[in-house]
């Protein structure tokens, strides 16, 4: 048994330290394509490519190149860690200088293997060029921070700024990255009297990186992190479920409510847990716990609950976290969310739910009921002019808005398509059977659902 253990062990640490090496090597490889540009190279590599240039116009020996140069600066940056954290700076933490040593001669490695690259004689070449090597920086990145081996000082550098600023890491990230560009740029003007070795591609390398990340992550996060044996951020911050599976307790009802705007399916939840004579866990009930859990505003959590920007949007505007595999608020949310509706679940009493993705949380739970109430589009157009007291136009234009919004959200954290019937014990039209009907049916529903199982429908009730 210690021998397949070992064995097991020894793999295991072998694919992490495949893909890792893979990870830097393609970062390298980006930050090759991207000094052959002449346009900038990412804000991390800046001061490296200005001090490569300053030693090609100074003719230097060949061994300031810019795998070494890019060696020097990261050793300027270890040291800046220390400065700024002293005591707080960990022994282990020298261990960067290692990741440092191997990036900047895998960057030599590189450069040599991509010496037959012509030097691109105009500017649409060198911006190919440039575009060339933000995929390759993009999967890199992915690459060697999903093994969670040894970050690059640059990371360290993120991470030393938040803890003595209190800034999150991508907030860190940010500054560290426009004071290198800074630095980079007074550098280059002082020697150069202009830009040379920082230039737009600093700009754009630092814009794109990220999104592309973000990307690449929608297909290949879950199978590169069963590769290297690790669970995803967002799935660790989520937690254990394992409690879910307790039968130990007694029965209960666990009923979560999905709807589509304007179908009154929030109403219908409340009404419900009224008739049942059992807890209801709506917007009221669950913000507060969710701020409590993910130390967020309830006004942002009011806002983003259930919501989503455009794909595009959302992966722009949280590039930053992707380069850090930090959570966005979105995810910290989420991740909060489910604490929040498994606890409420470990719980010996029955409850309704709504929205917050709990079908799917709640999904393998044996107690689970889970209903979607959904009407057609005009029905719920007139609904929502009605009761909002707006113009059956302006109705029709937030019915739109929400659902496509709600939609993304769900699909984003699911993987499943919003509103998919074989993932629900029911689906309920409320125009085909009016609110007061849809509830009775829900409730016959449940009731032969206790039937089936062999459960006391009474007896799960109100607590009973």
């Amino acid at each position: 048994m210690k021998e397949k253990l070992d064995g097991a062990f020894v793999l295991r640490w072998a694919k992490r330290l495949l893909v890792y090496l893979v990870g830097l090597y393609m970062m390298a490889l980006g930050v090759v394509f991207s000094a052959k540009s002449s346009l900038g190279v990412s804000p991390v590599g800046s001061l490296a490519n200005v001090l490569y240039q300053i030693g090609l116009a100074q003719e230097a020996p060949s061994y300031v190149n810019l795998g070494n140069c890019t060696i020097a600066v990261y050793c300027l940056y270890i040291l800046t860690e220390f400065l700024l954290l002293r005591r707080d700076f960990k022994p282990a933490m020298l261990l960067q200088l290692v990741a440092s040593f191997l990036f900047g001669q895998l960057v030599n490695l590189a450069t040599a293997m991509m010496s037959f690259l012509p030097v691109p004689g105009s500017y649409i070449m060198q911006m190919l060029y440039l575009l060339c090597s933000i995929p390759l920086v993009a999967t890199g990145v992915m690459l060697y921070l999903s093994p969670q081996i040894l970050p690059t000082p640059g990371e360290g550098m993120s991470l030393a700024i938040s803890k003595k600023t209190g800034l999150t890491v991508g907030s860190s990230k940010m500054v560290f990255d426009c004071s290198l560009v800074v630095i980079s740029a007074v550098t280059s003007l002082v020697y150069f009297h202009g830009l040379v070795g920082v230039r737009e591609g600093t700009v754009i390398c630092a814009l794109l990186v990220g999104f592309v990340m973000r990307q690449l992550m929608r297909v290949c996060e879950k199978p590169l992190m069963r590769f290297v044996e690790r669970e995803t951020k967002l799935r660790q911050a989520m937690g254990d479920e394992a409690y879910l599976f307790d039968e130990s307790g007694k029965p209960k009802l666990l009923i979560s409510v999905g709807w589509e705007f304007g179908s009154g399916g929030y109403e219908l939840a409340q009404k419900l847990a009224e008739r049942l004579g059992i807890r209801f866990y709506g917007n009221d009930e669950l913000i507060p716990l969710e701020a409590e859990e993910s130390g967020l505003p309830e006004a942002f959590i009011q806002k983003h609950e259930h919501n989503m920007a455009h794909a595009v949007v959302y992966d722009f505007m949280t590039a930053g976290y992707a380069v850090n595999m930090e959570l966005s608020p979105l995810e910290q949310l989420f991740a909060a969310q489910t604490k929040v509706i498994r606890r409420i679940a470990a719980k010996n009493e029955s409850c309704v739910l709504v929205g917050r993705c709990s079908d799917y949380i709640l999904y393998n739970d044996p107690n689970s009921f889970r209903i979607f109430v959904h009407a057609p589009t005009d029905y719920r157009v007139q609904r929502v002019s009605e009761q909002m007291g707006i113009s059956e136009r302006q109705a029709e234009a937030d019915l739109a808005t929400t659902d496509a919004s709600r939609s993304r959200h769900y699909e984003h954290f699911t993987g499943r398509p919003w509103g998919d019937t074989r993932y629900y014990n029911l689906a309920v039209d409320t125009k085909a059977f009016g609110d007061e009907k849809s509830l009775e049916l829900i409730e016959d529903a449940i009731r032969c659902w206790c039937q089936h199982r062999e459960l006391d429908y009474e007896g799960v009730k109100g607590g009973k």
